[in-house]
């Protein structure tokens, strides 16, 4: 019987001995990462506030490395107060409370650490812009498409289109928001004479919000100090004997001075009229805001099935009427007003279906006196045809992605990006965004304490994406 052959030794190749040492090395690797991640993702409540904690303290010694204006210093100040908070409830074991302040104090100081030397290159800059902004420097004939983050100084001339807006914010932190059809000029003066920002309204309209200093707004016939933590609109008419002026105070205070030397102090909720000579009216109280009900926001109605959609609001008084606009554009300008009502005795509108598209619309009280109110919230809704959405079958929500807001005080910048044809709203309120899909949207929370900011992309096909983030408002 032959003996069986028996081997004692084999070869192996060394590129085969390489190739398993990689693979165990990279599985060791993966799993070493595995475990980090698992780990950083899985972190106890105490663990997670002192690395909120420590964020927000390195976003501190950034912002407090700027220049800033004395007022954002105020809000420096107002934020390494919320960091102490997180400190103390971290003491005390409130994990949760801790990382929360602290997360909105590192937000705070990230909104500050943008704020530093760059708006001093001028009085002011451009915030936010729709539509079209020119601007006209001092002493120079050209006009020029306004940009974003650009500067504007003493003398500059700004002008926005029928269907342009924009906003500026000063270095004294005053926010100006211009309406389409205005025209201003810049005049901030020098530190020596004044601390409070100045514009000159030649037309149009302004909403100004003031921070921790006053703002003065100028017209032919008036001045008008805005005091502090205010919200005001100045608006400048035309008329066949000259220009009129109307401030109207929604929240705060101002104090309104005439040519021929009258004066009034603006309360909340209170509007004063001069006329083209310099006549001061009687002040007139502002009625409030009409709460919209129906249809709620984003809303889509089919045409083939719905005729007629009611639109409903409350808050209106017996003596009051209602002031209805319905819009394709969400900037309301005259050529895209499909719906005008301005005496609505009601809580209630039907408006007929004709045609697909989107549509916006809002609302404002009117007093007894003709005195009206700031517009409510805009609303957009979708009119489509079965046969439309029949085609488009997408069904994918819309991707959104946010960048970490920025607080200044009780303002709040939203950034972010969706895809490109859908549509942003910030707490109901319309954004526009570019045609990449970035936006960029500043509102006001003027309550205190904690608050819901709400952000919704919506896709052509009425696919919604939602993104919700809480934010805290001290009120000082």
């Amino acid at each position: 019987m032959a003996r069986a052959i028996e081997i004692d030794w084999y070869l192996i190749k060394v590129s085969n001995i390489r190739r398993l040492a990689a693979i165990v090395i990279i599985g060791v690797i993966a799993a070493g990462l595995l475990f980090v991640a698992y780990q950083r993702l899985n972190l106890p409540p105490e663990a997670l506030a002192r690395k909120a904690i420590e964020k927000a303290e390195i976003a501190e010694s950034k912002a407090a490395n700027q220049v800033l204006p004395q007022d954002l210093r105020r809000e420096l100040g107002q934020a390494s107060e919320q960091l102490e908070v997180a400190r103390s409830s971290y003491i005390a074991e409130n994990w949760s409370e801790a990382e929360s302040d602290a997360e909105s104090a590192q937000l705070r100081f990230l909104a500050l650490a943008g704020s530093g030397t760059h708006q001093l290159a001028g009085v002011g800059e451009f915030f936010s812009l729709e539509g079209r902004v020119q601007l006209q420097r001092a002493g120079r004939s050209e006009w020029d498409n306004a940009q974003h983050r650009m500067p504007v100084f003493n003398g500059d001339f700004v002008r926005s289109g029928r269907d342009g807006s924009a906003e500026i914010l000063f270095t004294d932190g005053s926010l100006y928001r211009i309406a389409p059809n205005s025209l201003l000029e810049i005049r901030q003066l020098t530190e020596s004479e004044t601390s409070s920002g100045t514009v000159k309204m030649k037309m149009g309209r302004i909403h100004v919000m003031t921070s921790g200093s006053s703002s003065t707004v100028t017209t032919d016939t008036t001045e008008t100090e805005i005091s502090s933590d205010s919200r005001v609109a100045v608006d400048v008419d035309e008329t066949e004997d000259g220009s009129t002026t109307r401030v109207a105070a929604f929240d705060g205070g101002a104090k309104v001075r005439t040519s021929g030397g009258d004066e009034i102090v603006l309360a909340s909720r209170q509007q004063v009229e001069t006329t083209a000579d310099g006549t001061l009216s009687s002040m007139r109280l502002i009625p409030d805001v009409p709460i919209l009900l129906e249809p709620q926001n984003n809303a889509s109605f089919d045409m083939k099935k719905t005729g007629v959609v009611t639109l409903l609001w409350r808050g209106r008084a017996d003596n009051q009427a209602v002031h209805l606009q319905v819009s394709r554009s969400r900037r309301f300008v005259n050529d895209s007003i499909e719906v005008e009502s301005v005496a609505i005795r009601g809580d209630s509108a039907r408006l007929k279906v004709v045609a697909p598209g989107t549509y916006f619309w809002r609302a404002s009280l009117v007093g007894d006196s003709g005195v009206e109110s700031e517009w409510s919230q805009i609303r957009r809704m979708r009119i489509y045809s079965s046969l439309q959405r029949a085609i488009n079958a997408d069904r994918t929500p819309p991707q959104l992605t946010l960048v970490p807001t920025q607080q200044l005080g009780a303002m709040f910048i939203i950034q972010g990006r969706t895809e490109a044809g859908a549509s942003v709203t910030v707490n109901d309120e319309r954004v526009v965004a570019d045609a990449d899909g970035h936006f960029r949207k500043t509102i006001e929370i003027p309550n205190e304490g904690w608050n819901n900011i709400e952000v919704v992309a919506t896709d052509p096909a009425g696919n919604e994406t939602a993104r919700r983030e809480r934010v805290f408002v001290e009120v000082y």
